[in-house]
Formats: C-alpha cells, sequence, structure tokens
C-alpha cells in the first residue's frame, strides 16, 4: 500500500456504543420537545404574508422590465438560443423522444 494513499477502517463503533448514542439521541429529542413551545403565526400576519406573496407573482412581469436593456436583451438572446437548439435537435434526428440511448462500445470477448 502507498504511503500517501487512506488506510480503510472498520465501523470503529461497537454495538454497545451504537445504543448508548441513540439512546442519548432520544434524550435529546425528548429534552428539545418538551422546551420547545409550538406556536401559530397571527392570523394578521398571515393574511399580510399571503398578500405579499400573490403581489410579488402579479408584479414579475414588470420586474423583469425594470431589469436595464442589458440584461433584457442577453435573457431574450438566451431563449431563442434555447429554443434554437431544441428545433435544431428534433429536426436532426437527435434524442428528442427522451428514450434512452445506448452507447456503442465495442466488446472485447
Amino acid at each position: 500500500m502507498k504511503p500517501d494513499q487512506p488506510v480503510p477502517r472498520e465501523n470503529s463503533l461497537s454495538a454497545d456504543d451504537d445504543q448508548q448514542e441513540a439512546k442519548a439521541l432520544a434524550q435529546l429529542n425528548k429534552a428539545l420537545e418538551s422546551a420547545l413551545i409550538s406556536r401559530q403565526p397571527r392570523e394578521s400576519f398571515a393574511r399580510e404574508l399571503r398578500a405579499q406573496i400573490s403581489e410579488d407573482r402579479a408584479r414579475m412581469p414588470s420586474r423583469m422590465r425594470s431589469l436595464s436593456p442589458r440584461l433584457q436583451f442577453a435573457a431574450a438572446l438566451a431563449l431563442a438560443a434555447g429554443c434554437l437548439l431544441l428545433m435544431l435537435r428534433r429536426l436532426l434526428g437527435g434524442n428528442g423522444g427522451g428514450e434512452l440511448v445506448e452507447d456503442t462500445v465495442p466488446s472485447s470477448a
């Protein structure tokens, strides 16, 4: 074995160590359950959050318009290039159907 290679090790924990660790984790879980208090958000907060989320979704196109002209051009160019690549792939008989293609590797047998 070369000196720079890591030495393979067996699992260093015994069954007793595993059981002790499991018991410690179970005790920690119980302590956390008793210490943490379940809380529900105020109805006004939930209502405001829903309104804000739906408002953000409605304003998304206006956000795109607020981008700099360079970014708008780059986004349009990337979209057009993606569509062109998809069309060329279909027209040239690429793997457009989503089926798996096997590599043709010559067998040595």
